[in-house]
């Protein structure tokens, strides 16, 4: 028999919504307007996550080494790509819209690190059957 592993992606996308409905409370609070640069920020973070979700919960078994190459693998594989688009971002926007957007991808990068390592502790802690 197959086992039933619940998908991440309703979850990514509930974690989605509500990261851009606070993204866009706090600017709204501040007079920042939700530009591009906000947008691309946020549609990255989701892709990103939900990939490799995917990918990491495929390695959860009786052995952890693999789990573990693929967990670090992916931190990695996140860290780097979300400096890349940081830098092109920082290159591309106004110089006053600079702050308030480096300022918001450092917090989404550090909500949906959490969100993502949340759910693959969850996930390795949940039985696995033969």
């Amino acid at each position: 028999m197959a086992k039933s592993r619940r998908t991440a992606v309703l979850p990514v996308l509930l974690f989605s919504v509500l990261c851009t409905g606070v993204t866009w409370y706090t600017l709204r609070l501040l007079s920042v307007v939700l530009t591009w640069p906000f947008a691309v920020m946020l549609v990255w973070f989701a892709t990103v996550t939900l990939a490799l979700l995917l990918w990491q919960e495929r390695a959860v078994g009786a052995d952890l080494r693999p789990f573990m190459r693929r967990f670090m693998a992916g931190l990695v594989i996140k860290l780097l790509g979300s400096l890349v688009l940081l830098f092109v971002l920082m290159r591309l926007v106004p110089t006053e819209s600079a702050k308030p957007m480096a300022v918001s991808f450092a917090l989404l990068y550090l909500a949906y690190l959490s969100f993502g390592t949340a759910r693959l502790v969850g996930s390795m802690r949940q039985p696995t059957h033969p």
